[in-house]
């Protein structure tokens, strides 16, 4: 696996890990402009996640976390990355 789970290199890896068959529920290869992006709105989106955490407002977090983040995360191939990865890239 790439050192750097933040590079588009990493992000093929996965994808071609994670999405080894062809199938109804796979999700196109994006772009390294598109990888960036993406990425981007997951950082930016993980902090909105944990303000509103830290505001009290669960319900609401755990419907963004739903809706926004695990979308952003399939996009990227990234299984799950509340336990892990959202600290690292909040921290970049």
């Amino acid at each position: 696996m790439h050192d750097d789970f933040a590079s588009y290199e990493a992000y093929l890896e996965r994808y071609k890990m994670f999405y080894d068959e062809e199938g109804d529920g796979r999700p196109p290869i994006v772009s390294r402009e598109q990888f960036a992006e993406t990425f981007r709105l997951l950082k930016e989106s993980y902090q909105a996640y944990e303000d509103m955490l830290r505001m009290g407002h669960v319900d609401q977090a755990a419907n963004y976390y739903t809706q926004v983040i695990n979308k952003l995360e399939n996009t990227l191939a990234i299984a799950d990355a509340s336990d892990n990865f959202h600290k690292q890239i909040l921290n970049d």
